[in-house]
């Protein structure tokens, strides 16, 4: 499996309630890329930059996903001045007894 961390610099101004928008716009444009078996989003305290953090089967997928169609879609939703990507191995992946209270995207 493979990591990939997206990270977007965030234009000055934006509120919590901007960002959240923001997410729940971008998250259900992933529920059929192919290759792709979860997608985590975060942000800085001081609401400065966002991240997605994807994990995939292959870095092959996440490759083939990445493509400048996205990359320019993507610049243009989060506003971003600056991208950057950092590409991870992902040979253990544990999943915690007590998953918390994160609200999943479901169709």
């Amino acid at each position: 499996m493979h990591i990939v961390i997206w990270r977007y610099d965030i234009m000055e101004g934006k509120s919590r309630q901007d960002l959240m928008e923001s997410i729940e716009a971008d998250a259900p444009d992933y529920l059929d890329a192919p290759g792709l078996i979860r997608l985590d989003y975060g942000f800085a305290p001081d609401l400065k930059s966002v991240v997605q953090v994807f994990l995939w089967q292959s870095k092959a997928a996440a490759d083939a996903y990445f493509n400048a169609e996205w990359d320019g879609a993507t610049s243009r939703r989060w506003e971003s001045a600056r991208m950057t990507r950092e590409d991870y191995e992902a040979p253990v992946l544990i999943e915690g007894r007590n998953p918390g209270n994160q609200r999943p995207l479901r169709r």
